[in-house]
């Protein structure tokens, strides 16, 4: 992934976060606005059932009309304390039938306009409401702790809102990091696979060069073509054409993408081209390859080059893992409309806390105390392979003896 592409990433998620984070915002403003209504309209629902009932007290009714024949102007009438006191009881009792628990303080004041032309606010009350057009009082409610309540009410969404805006921040932070952290690791397996593939080409080249001045001295002397001159022939060709794939992609990833080569492949073919081009090195250490190629149909479709890497590499882990004379068996069975191949080894097995971990890119597992050759790629671009044909690679080991791979695919 190109830098200039992690950067887009990164704005598109800045900008993605920054648009969440304002529209919560908004949905906080707009639910404390709704709640604040919701609030007011109860509170005057109390306030109204309260003044029902007050009008009806005709004690209170005759002392509120001696207050408001001395009170003047609208200044707070001077209604004495028990009527306050009854009058408060009231409203906080019919507040409660609303659930709203509170302080509140309560003010009074004469009145007398006609309240269908001016609708009082939703915080105000008169006190007698049957008796409209003549001199009434006017009753108002205030609540000082109202917008710690609004903010109590919506305290659950509220804080909902902070996780979540907390969880996409995080989100956001790891997302950036690990683009930043693919890029990294891409170029420097860019510059791994450059180096390794430049190290190559010079041995190659030679072993090339000096394959021709044998052939050409075999020729004049007639003599007929050694087995080995032939497998370091066959293995020669493989090798450049490998390398050339890896130098012109530089990358791996890129080469298991190279998959245009889509022909009919003869699996039991494959298999017996990877089983001589390891004679040689299964001579030199007593090692041996068993082969029970049981499968009436074994023609799939795929590419040529990645189905012989994943058994060739497969065969070579089996090889390098084996403790002493290797004997590795190779079986082919059909299983409904595809093709199974088993790769058994006699070496130490894997441990299964450390299966799935051998198919990741550069891990091996310990031979003893030491790391065995190689860079760690080999089952990773086998399972790599194989899926990119369709196909499934699996394994199974006691973690003792020995270890068995297992290559399905689907036929043709």
């Amino acid at each position: 992934m190109s830098k200039n592409r992690v950067w887009v990433y990164a704005v598109v998620l800045f900008f993605l976060v920054g648009t969440i984070l304002a529209t919560q915002v908004t949905w906080l403003m707009q639910s404390a606005r709704i709640e604040e209504s919701f609030l007011n309209q109860r509170v005057n629902m109390a306030l109204c059932d309260a003044m029902d009932v007050l009008s009806k007290d005709c004690s209170l009714r005759t002392n509120v009309e001696s207050c408001i024949s001395r009170g003047k102007g609208n200044f707070e009438m001077p209604l004495t304390k028990q009527d306050k006191v009854k009058i408060d009881s009231v409203i906080e009792h019919h507040l409660s039938s609303y659930n709203i628990h509170v302080p509140f303080q309560s003010t009074f004041s004469p009145y007398r306009v006609d309240t269908t032309k001016n609708p009082l606010p939703l915080s105000q009350a008169l006190l007698f409401p049957a008796k409209a057009g003549i001199q009434n009082v006017l009753v108002h409610i205030d609540i000082p702790s109202q917008a710690q309540l609004i903010r109590s009410q919506i305290n659950g969404t509220f804080v909902l809102s902070v996780v979540v805006l907390i969880a996409l921040i995080w989100i956001f932070i790891s997302t950036v990091r690990g683009l930043m952290r693919e890029q990294k690791i891409r170029k420097e397996t860019v510059d791994f696979i450059n180096t390794m593939a430049h190290d190559l080409k010079t041995p190659i080249s030679n072993i090339s060069f000096a394959l021709t001045l044998l052939n050409r001295e075999q020729e004049n002397s007639n003599a007929p073509k050694s087995q080995f001159v032939s497998i370091i022939e066959t293995e020669t060709g493989r090798l450049k054409d490998r390398a050339r794939k890896i130098l012109g992609m530089a990358s791996v990833d890129a080469v298991l993408e190279d998959s245009n080569d889509q022909v009919e492949i003869n699996v039991h073919e494959l298999i017996e081209q990877a089983v001589d081009s390891y004679k040689v090195k299964l001579q030199e250490t007593k090692g041996s390859i068993e082969k029970h190629l049981n499968a009436g149909k074994a023609i799939v479709k795929g590419s040529e080059l990645q189905l012989s890497s994943a058994i060739m590499n497969i065969i070579d882990n089996a090889v390098t893992y084996s403790q002493g004379s290797s004997l590795i068996r190779i079986r082919t069975r059909n299983e409904g409309n595809g093709i199974s191949i088993e790769i058994e080894d006699n070496g130490p097995g894997i441990p299964s806390n450390e299966q799935e971990l051998v198919f990741k890119k550069a891990y091996r597992v310990r031979s003893g105390n030491k790391l065995p050759e190689g860079f760690g790629l080999g089952l990773y671009l086998a399972r790599t392979s194989v899926e990119k044909n369709g196909g499934k690679l699996s394994l199974s080991s006691d973690g003792i003896s020995g270890s068995c791979f297992v290559i399905q695919l689907p036929l043709s």
